[in-house]
């Protein structure tokens, strides 16, 4: 199972690589996309640009299960990666370079899992 290094997690099984200062993308992990099996379907429930800690933002639908995306902080939506609903299935092949959101957020990584905290999550 792949689990870079480079990035942070939450123990929702997201993945969320800086790209700024207050900037970071979104997207599932490895052991969650093969949790939930070939993934059909990707739908966002983002009304407002404003996400709350622990809403859900969207749900990932796949042959084994569902997967509810729960928003890992408070944050403001920057974009939505619109290519994820034309081919969803790509998030099976290449978990870490298909992302749901880039969202601005005051955060501290300190309060993210490293990559060693993920890994016995998954154990």
């Amino acid at each position: 199972m792949l689990v870079p290094k480079n990035l942070y997690y939450t123990e929702n099984h997201l993945w969320l690589r800086k790209i700024g200062l207050y900037d970071f993308c979104v997207g599932i992990t490895d052991f969650a996309q093969k949790e939930i099996g070939e993934i059909h379907l990707v739908e966002f429930n983002l009304q407002k640009k404003n996400l709350k800690k622990g809403t859900v933002f969207g749900i990932v639908y796949g042959i084994n299960k569902t997967f509810q995306l729960v928003a890992p902080c408070h944050s403001k939506i920057m974009e939505v990666n619109q290519n994820i609903a034309v081919k969803p299935s790509h998030i099976n092949t290449d978990p870490y370079n298909c992302w749901f959101l880039i969202f601005s957020t005051y955060i501290s990584t300190n309060e993210l899992l490293t990559y060693e905290d993920y890994i016995q999550i998954i154990k």
